[in-house]
């Protein structure tokens, strides 16, 4: 049970390091104009930054789709569409009191994979073009 305790509280660090790290990101390196602050200008911090919302937002690994696995808690309420997932997965969602509300997944080119939201665990499997509304 030990392991298990130090287990949750590295996720916890996780997520909490994640939206410290991503608002020192906006506060302290980004100008208006989203350039690094850093000259020459250098597009990579731009890039790992967006690609580090769009992580805390969905990880699609191995034909698992996560939902919200790291959001920062001062991001209580918030809508996404379009994320892309790897095997042709586009994900859309909305949360609300830091919780899932609605989210649907479309495929693009047919296949199976796994929700995985708060725990729960969803398999599915779609046609391409075909999307589905997700329960939880």
């Amino acid at each position: 049970m030990k392991v298990l305790n130090y287990i949750v509280l590295f996720i916890m660090a996780i997520f909490l390091l994640a939206g410290c790290n991503l608002r020192e990101l906006l506060s302290k390196s980004t100008l208006n104009n989203l350039f690094d602050t850093h000259p020459p200008f250098q597009i990579d911090g731009n890039f790992g930054g967006t690609a580090g919302i769009a992580e805390m937002l969905i990880q699609s690994h191995g034909g698992i789709i996560t939902l919200l696995p790291a959001i920062p808690s001062s991001w209580r309420e918030g809508e996404v569409k379009g994320l892309c997932a790897r095997g042709g997965f586009m994900v859309n969602m909305k949360w609300a009191d830091s919780s899932l509300e609605k989210a649907e997944i479309f495929s693009e080119t047919g296949g199976k994979c796994t929700i995985l939201y708060n725990g729960t665990r969803q398999d599915i499997i779609l046609n391409a073009g075909q999307k589905k509304e997700l329960q939880f």
